[in-house]
C-alpha cells in the first residue's frame, strides 16, 4: 500500500508531548526511540536488575547490622548473667568460710579456747566488785551471735542457685540445722521457717556456757555436721564460680581448668 503525500498525518503524534514544535516532537520521538532500543538490547533490563540488587544488598546489610547488633545485646547480657552467677557463688563460698570458721571457734576447747576458764570480777551478791574463777561469758555469746549472723547470710547468699551440687549441700546444711532444732532451742537459737536462726542472748546465759560447749563439741554432733556440711558447700561454690567463666565472651576457653579437674577427683 502506498502512502498518500497528500494526507495530514500529523494527527497521529496528536498525543506525543510537545506538539506545538516540530522540534519537540523530534526529541520526544528521539527519546521513545532511545528507550525502545534500551528495552530491545537489554540495557534496560540490567539497569532495573542492577537498581534492584542495589537495593536488595542494602536491605542484607541492614538485616545483617540488625542480626550483628542483636547478637552484641545477647551476648552483654550473657557477660551480665555470667558475671552475676560467678559474683553469687563467691559470695557463698566466702560466707560458707565464714560459717566454718565460726563452728570451728565453738567447737574448740582448752584455756585458749571461748570455754576458757580465767579469774572474772563480777557483783557479789551485796554489790561489790569480787574475783572468781569461771567461763568468760561474753566470749562465748559473742562466738555464738557471729555464727547464727553468719549462718543467715549463707543462708540468703545460697537460695535459687542453678548449680544442682551447690543447691543440694545448701539443702543438706539446713537439713542438718532443722534436725537440731530442738536442741539449739535449749541454748537460746531458733530455727525459723525460711531457715534461717534467731537468737535469744537471755536465753543463751541463762543455758550457760557448759550447755554451748556440750551442743557444739559433741563428737559426730551438731558443730561436726554443720561443719563438714559449710566446708563442702564452701568447695562446690568456688568450682561453680569458676566453671561459670569457664568460656570467655569470643567462646575461647580460659586457661584455668583446675576447678574442672576436681570435678573429677
Amino acid at each position: 500500500m502506498g502512502i498518500n503525500v497528500n494526507m495530514d498525518y500529523s494527527t497521529l503524534f496528536g498525543s506525543l508531548p510537545g506538539q506545538g514544535s516540530s522540534n519537540n516532537l523530534m526529541s520526544g520521538l528521539s527519546s521513545m526511540l532511545s528507550d525502545y532500543s534500551s528495552i530491545r538490547n537489554g540495557s534496560y533490563g540490567k539497569l532495573v536488575s542492577a537498581y534492584y540488587k542495589k537495593i536488595g544488598n542494602e536491605n542484607t546489610d541492614s538485616a545483617d547490622k540488625e542480626e550483628k547488633a542483636s547478637r552484641t545485646r545477647n551476648d552483654n547480657i550473657t557477660d551480665k548473667s555470667k558475671a552475676a552467677e560467678k559474683k553469687q557463688y563467691s559470695a557463698i563460698s566466702s560466707n560458707a568460710k565464714s560459717v566454718a570458721s565460726d563452728i570451728e571457734k565453738l567447737t574448740k576447747t582448752g584455756d585458749d579456747s571461748v570455754y576458757g576458764k580465767s579469774w572474772q570480777t563480777v557483783k557479789d551478791e551485796n554489790g561489790e566488785d569480787t574475783k572468781v574463777y569461771d567461763y568468760n561469758t561474753s566470749k562465748v555469746t559473742n562466738a555464738v551471735s557471729a555464727f547464727v549472723k553468719d549462718y543467715n547470710t549463707l543462708v540468703s547468699s545460697a537460695s535459687d542457685v542453678s548449680d544442682l551440687t551447690t543447691s543440694t549441700r545448701a539443702d543438706y546444711l539446713s537439713k542438718i540445722t532443722k534436725s537440731y532444732k530442738n536442741e539449739l532451742s535449749s541454748i537460746g537459737i531458733s530455727v525459723n521457717d525460711n531457715g534461717k536462726l534467731s537468737l535469744d542472748k537471755d536465753k543463751l546465759k541463762e543455758a550457760g556456757p557448759e550447755a554451748v560447749q556440750n551442743l557444739f563439741t559433741q563428737k559426730a554432733g551438731f558443730g561436726y555436721k554443720v561443719s563438714q556440711a559449710a566446708t563442702s558447700l564452701e568447695t562446690s561454690a568456688t568450682r561453680a564460680a569458676s566453671s561459670s567463666s569457664t568460656y570467655s565472651r569470643s567462646g575461647l576457653t580460659n586457661t584455668d581448668f583446675s576447678s574442672i579437674m576436681d570435678s573429677f577427683i
